[in-house]
């Protein structure tokens, strides 16, 4: 695909922040989409202070302007193991690209929701989550990523508003540094204030990517949470 850094997923690492159904390995999601007819793969590992996590997305291009994912995460915090799978879907037509001072500003949506297995209990509707979403091409190597939004907890029956911001620099014909923030206005119950930052290593140029992040969670005990994962595009 054209960005590399596309994907729809879905993870939450016991902090019930809502930074779900975004492309790895930002959390922040782009206003692209995989080719027609072309699928992608990503999985990482995250790991804070008692809380570690496993999850695989895949995604696909189902017709042109249209994305398609899932995921699946197993989470495991506090000695309790916790199940999540999630379906998004994604929209950028080509009407919705335009050429601007700045740079070439793409326009899209996304709409996502997901299901939660916790100890004791049968699967139940977790997270609901629409998003409006704008990157800009700003020059070849500098990319910015904007979404706001709202979501629902199904569980504890709370709306938030979202706000995610990202900056990605292309390093070299190999590697991407990016820096996010994610907020909402209802850090009390959805968590608090998430800086992030990391790298991705082409080991395949524009085909096989390596990723590590390391966020913190504002209001967290848990410390950094370091991640690992790879990108698999073009499939």
């Amino acid at each position: 695909m054209k960005n590399a850094l596309l994907a729809i997923t879905a993870t939450t690492l016991a902090a019930c922040a809502p930074v779900a159904f975004a492309g790895r390995p930002l959390a922040t999601d782009d206003a692209g989409v995989a080719d027609t007819g072309k699928c992608q793969i990503e999985a990482w590992f995250e790991r804070a202070r008692g809380e570690h996590a496993l999850a695989a997305a895949p995604a696909c291009g189902v017709a042109a302007g249209w994305e398609l994912g899932a995921e699946v995460t197993r989470d495991r915090a506090q000695g309790q193991t916790t199940h999540t799978i999630g379906l998004a879907a994604k929209w950028v037509p080509a009407a919705f690209k335009f050429a601007s001072r700045l740079g070439t500003l793409n326009i899209g949506l996304k709409v996502a929701a997901g299901r939660a297995k916790a100890p004791g209990t049968g699967w139940r509707a977790s997270e609901h989550i629409a998003l409006a979403l704008a990157s800009l091409e700003a020059t070849p190597t500098l990319a910015m990523h904007l979404n706001l939004g709202a979501t629902r907890d199904a569980a504890l029956h709370a709306n938030a508003t979202l706000l995610n911001a990202a900056l990605v620099w292309s390093a070299g014909e190999r590697a991407l540094l990016f820096a996010e923030a994610q907020g909402n206005d209802r850090s009390a119950v959805f968590g608090g204030f998430i800086r992030t930052a990391g790298a991705r290593w082409w080991l395949v140029k524009d085909t096989l990517g390596l990723d590590l992040t390391a966020s913190r969670q504002a209001g967290s005990s848990s410390g950094t949470r370091w991640g690992i994962g790879f990108g698999w595009y073009g499939l």
